[in-house]
């Protein structure tokens, strides 16, 4: 199937012809939104986003679903789309495409508008009180998810009217439910299963955005009673499925002659899109982000509006708000040190939050806190202060190209609510011990599946090649969670933990039985091996013991889980622990071009007793690399019709080996278990992320010096996109800076 797109912003549907569509042969229909069985809504909230927006109904951004054209090809399909004439009446007439426009108009989204943290009249107070106030604004872009793997899925008809979806998601219970509503199943919904091997990729977007074009394939498939299959184009990915949340950004802080920051106020817009899906709680973790590992003085707060535009609605992506979050607060951090004329670090390390102080604007103790730690640990490996000196050297040297180098602190928090409740089924076979498991994770590349199997062997106490982790299947493990906020792997590992423990209790008799008679064979301790122990617990003509067990992982820890009643129970916090980081890289810059090579970045994290120190640091690397993207070179586009004109690669930078650090060390904090963390470890895959500021700071400092030699003020404004372009022109180099 290939999916028929609004192509403009706002307006009303009046006609939807696909006679021309149908007369191409090999097209076998074009689904409309006259075919939907159920509930003709995809989004969050019920009725907020249509699957396909019908005859009569308001387009509410480019990209937005009208139509499936299904045929015998891809080809066919694609080629028979551009022929679904679609009316329009007022087109793009009142669109709000740009967040400017959003605040003129007052446009926010109901159940996201405003997000605060910190007590405002305290804080003006206390700017009324600081030695030097600054004031300053900026803006952040967003981020295309950009899997290798499009949203794609394939819907199979079964008997009773129900469905098989094999979807490439990473919220597959969620996609159950929705799809089960769009087809009417309404009280039926077991008769609609969603299953994934494995996704090429999810990065956030697929936990969300991947329903309506499962909703799409399943309505198709309903009709025709056939199997559809639907697989994006990066051209229509880019369009219609939305992506990292872009802001607005002003600020105030009040700051002492050393550095000491006294109070901070921020005020951010945040550009949600058309429909809610996952802004209330982005705007939350922005919000929560942007006090990073500093003190404030104390005097801490922030606003976050959150604004509804005519774009598809943004979603989920990897570090979910953070990101913004860390531009934001280094960008305020940079900006007192330029005022101060002292190193970014300097004021980094003034204003460093230690393990007697680490606690939050919203009164959260930052547990194990190990930051400042980390910073000055990676300074000290990376010879940041000899390497800084050499850099200077450098600098006065060369007027064309200028290099460096900079180091970065982070702290992540994280919160088990996008997981927590997620299952595992454990299965024994007695025939020869191997073992099946189910769980509610998705694969998305992240070494779920293997971390898993690991913990399955290490707690049963059989070798890792007798484990097989099932397809994440929602006929087999009911009541799935989100794959996403870095927790599900831990989630996940806790679940099939305590299923094996039940498991252990079954065979435990049996392997006590086996220890003992061996013992009065050989006379002496030996520990019976794993099949023989299975066989004894269950077998044909022997015991029948129940070798099959279910854990679930559901933990109290945050103040949205309640008691029976619905009462809150947890602690008054989004958030259940911290993560803690710190890089250092160095870059040379061409002066002329804006071109940016990474000469070295030095990463040292901490994730706790690691569950598989060589997926981790992959983690670690992989998205210390997208983050590079991210603040460096990726640029979404969108003209005033709302058309997104980055769509595929010809148009749109992922970083690519060339921008890669030519040289890259990750290591891992040792000796840290973390107490509070499943098996000591703690989550990955999001929090290295913006530990890629640590480039992007780098470039800011080989700015400062070639506008040193250009004879204009080392103050400047670099707002994202901080791309090539961007970079040179901030280097504020002319024509007669190049007399001979």
């Amino acid at each position: 199937g290939y999916l028929v797109l609004s192509t403009c912003a706002t307006g009303k549907v009046t006609k939807i012809d696909t006679s021309a569509a149908l007369a191409i042969d090999g097209v076998k229909d074009v689904v409309t939104a006259a075919d939907i069985p159920g509930n003709n809504s995809c989004g969050f909230v019920p009725g907020e986003e249509t699957l396909f927006v019908p005859e009569g109904g308001d387009i509410m951004c480019m990209g937005q679903q009208i139509a499936l054209v299904v045929a015998t090809s891809y080809r066919v399909a694609k080629k028979a789309a551009a022929f679904v004439k679609v009316d329009v009446q007022g087109a793009n007439s009142g669109a709000i495409l740009t967040i400017d426009d959003a605040i003129k108009a007052d446009s926010k989204l109901g159940g996201a508008a405003l997000t605060s943290i910190g007590n405002k009249e305290e804080v003006k107070a206390a700017l009324a009180r600081s030695d030097q106030v600054l004031e300053g604004s900026t803006y952040i872009i967003g981020q295309h998810g950009f899997p290798m793997e499009k949203q794609s899925v394939c819907a199979i008809p079964e008997e009773r009217s129900g469905m098989t979806l094999y979807s490439s998601t990473q919220a597959p219970d969620f996609c159950r439910a929705v799809v089960a509503g769009i087809l009417g199943l309404h009280g039926k919904g077991s008769l609609l299963a969603v299953k994934c091997t494995r996704a090429g990729g999810g990065f956030g977007p697929k936990n969300s955005r991947n329903v309506p074009v499962a909703g799409a394939a399943a309505v198709a498939a309903h009709k025709l009673d056939q199997s559809v299959k639907i697989a994006l184009e990066a051209t229509q990915e880019h369009l219609t499925i939305g992506h990292r949340h872009s802001f607005k950004v002003q600020y105030k802080v009040g700051y002492k002659s050393d550095g000491s920051i006294q109070a901070c106020k921020v005020e951010a817009w945040g550009n949600g899109g058309c429909t809610h899906d996952f802004s209330g709680f982005l705007f939350l973790e922005y919000a929560e982000a942007v006090p990073s590992v500093y003190g404030w003085g104390g005097n801490f707060c922030i606003d976050v509006h959150g604004m509804k535009l005519n774009l598809p609605t943004n979603t989920a992506v990897r570090s979910f708000g953070n990101p913004q979050g860390m531009f934001t607060t280094e960008t305020i951090i940079e900006d007192v040190a330029t005022a101060l004329g002292k190193p970014a670090e300097e004021i980094r390390e003034r204003n460093l939050l230690t393990k007697s102080t680490a606690i939050t604007p919203w009164k959260q103790n930052m547990d194990f806190f190990n930051a400042d730690m980390l910073y000055q640990k990676v300074k000290a490996d990376a010879r940041f202060a000899a390497r800084a000196a050499e850099i200077e050297a450098f600098n006065r040297e060369n007027r064309w190209r200028k290099r460096g180098i900079s180091a970065v602190p982070l702290c992540y928090g994280h919160c088990y609510v996008y997981a927590a409740g997620t299952g595992a089924l454990i299965n024994i076979h007695g025939s020869d011990g191997s073992v099946t498991v189910h769980h509610g994770g998705c694969e998305i590349g992240q070494g779920i599946h293997t971390k898993v199997a690991q913990v399955v062997a290490l707690t049963l106490g059989c070798d890792l090649e007798a484990v097989k982790v099932a397809e994440t299947n929602t006929d087999v493990v009911p009541n799935m969670r989100f794959t996403g906020g870095s927790i599900t792997s831990e989630v996940c590992c806790e679940a099939a933990r305590r299923a094996c423990l039940d498991l252990n209790q079954t065979l435990e008799p049996h392997r006590k039985f086996l220890r003992e008679k061996k013992k009065k064979e050989i006379a002496e301790d030996t520990e019976p091996a794993w099949a023989e122990v299975v066989a004894a617990a269950n077998s044909v003509l022997g015991h029948q013991e129940k070798l099959s067990a279910t854990g679930i992982f559901a933990p109290t820890n945050n103040k949205y889980t309640t008691d029976v009643e619905g009462n809150p129970n947890g602690k008054p916090f989004h958030g259940d622990y911290f993560t803690f980081g710190a890089a250092c890289s160095e870059i040379e810059l061409d002066v002329l071009t804006g071109e940016t090579q990474v000469l070295r970045s030095d990463i040292l994290f901490d994730v706790g007793q690691s569950l598989n120190p060589g997926i981790d640091i992959a983690q670690i690397e992989g998205a210390f690399a997208w983050g590079i993207g991210y603040y460096m070179y990726e640029e979404p586009l969108v003209d005033l019709k709302g058309v997104d004109r980055t769509q595929g690669v010809w148009e749109y930078k992922p970083p690519l080996a060339s921008e890669m650090p030519r040289e890259l060390s990750v290591e891992l904090l040792r000796d840290n278990p973390f107490p509070k963390g499943i098996l000591g470890s703690k989550a990955v895959g999001e929090p290295p992320f913006m530990l890629a500021y640590s480039v992007l700071g780098a470039v800011k400092k080989a700015i400062s010096s070639a506008r040193k030699d250009a004879g204009v003020t080392p103050a400047f404004e670099l707002p994202q996109p901080c791309t090539v372009d961007a970079v040179q022109r901030a280097c504020a180099v002319s024509a007669s800076q190049m007399a001979c």
